[in-house]
């Protein structure tokens, strides 16, 4: 009970400075003009104070420095020194647009960070039949991923209240297994992020009054990555206490199955993987007349499914999840399925495209 409570008070402090510093983040941003400014490829038609992520990760910090009782010093030291550069990659990136590839960069830079730290991917449990990994694979294998899903997260971030609700099913999920095990720094980081992007949520879900910005989406995927990592290597010393990597893979599933969606579009389309469009799930949801918070409630409500298949199919192979996993993906997130549920949702709610087209219109 003693340990519930120092669960429940970093998650409570997280949130808590998290929605206190908006509202004067909010204020900085309309002094000195930090706006996301609307274009062709975004749905915002009005100017948005950004870098939302300076009060997420403040409130997610201050409130594990306080409270966690950190026993891996080591990998806590270096995980923060990751997650500084990418704060400043996302900082810099919202002022300025960095480039694609510098921003890779530098996520490439933190991941070798955290890989020298100890996060590396040292057995796949399984995963597509693979178990151990070679020690000359472990870094490319970290890199290959890490950034792989540090990007996904950012580019899934495109609707108010998408990517802080997916973020506090993955990181609830994640604090929950990292307590079930014993894990207790990580378990305490883990609902530090749950409380803060929840802190978040209460200024961002539709109509946003601040986006979270590359300066909060960069940060809160990677640490995503490095704790489902860490989740992934907790039966190498102890097979006894081995996280079934299903449920790693159900946490993650929705952003890896839209960008791995998206790359094979663009791909067939003789594009970039890298070429920004309005391919992702998000943009299909929204082009059937859903409003942004529906948007996000479904594709927050369908992560949430996957996680509670995996508890109840959790006796089946990780390659056999995976395998429904996406079959059902690729069977509800589709045309067909989102033009009936877009008949229902319109009669009972309207459709917020064409309300949307009636507002610019006046």
């Amino acid at each position: 009970m003693d340990f519930l409570f120092h669960l429940v008070t970093p998650f409570g402090l997280s949130m808590f400075i998290t929605i206190l510093l908006i509202p004067v983040w909010i204020s900085v941003c309309r002094k000195w003009k930090l706006f996301d400014e609307p274009d062709k490829r975004k749905h915002h038609v009005n100017m948005t104070p950004s870098m939302g992520g300076i009060a997420i990760y403040a409130g997610l910090f201050i409130s594990f420095l306080s409270f966690a009782e950190i026993a891996d010093h080591e990998k806590i030291r270096f995980l923060f020194g990751a997650t500084l550069i990418l704060f400043f990659t996302g900082f810099f990136d919202d002022l300025m647009d960095v480039p694609p590839m510098k921003k890779m960069v530098f996520q490439a830079i933190s991941t070798c960070v955290i890989y020298y730290g100890g996060f590396r991917i040292l057995d796949l449990n399984g995963i597509l039949w693979i178990h151990e990994i070679p020690v000359f694979l472990q870094l490319p294998l970290t890199l290959l991923l890490v950034v792989m899903f540090t990007n996904a997260f950012n580019f899934i971030d495109g609707v108010d209240g998408l990517a802080g609700s997916l973020g506090v099913v993955a990181t609830s999920c994640m604090g929950a297994l990292f307590f079930h095990y014993g894990k207790e720094d990580f378990a305490v980081l883990s609902f530090c992020i749950t409380g803060a992007l929840l802190g978040f949520l209460f200024y961002n879900f539709s109509p946003a009054k601040i986006f979270m910005g590359d300066t909060g989406s960069l940060v809160v995927g990677f640490l995503m990555a490095a704790l489902s990592i860490e989740l992934l290597n907790t039966g190498t010393a102890n097979p006894d206490i081995a996280v079934n990597p299903s449920f790693i893979f159900a946490i993650l599933f929705l952003p890896l199955f839209d960008i791995t969606r998206v790359f094979i579009i663009r791909m067939l389309n003789g594009t970039s993987p890298f070429h920004a469009d309005r391919n992702h799930l998000h943009h299909l949801i929204l082009s059937f007349g859903f409003g942004h918070r529906s948007t996000s409630l479904m594709m927050a409500a369908f992560s949430l499914f996957i996680v509670l298949l995996q508890v109840l199919l959790d006796f089946i192979s990780v390659n056999l999840f995976i395998a429904i996993s996406i079959a059902l993906g690729l069977a509800f997130m589709n045309n067909k399925v989102f033009r009936l549920l877009a008949v229902v949702h319109h009669r009972i709610f309207g459709n917020q495209k064409a309300k949307d087209v009636r507002i610019r219109a006046n």
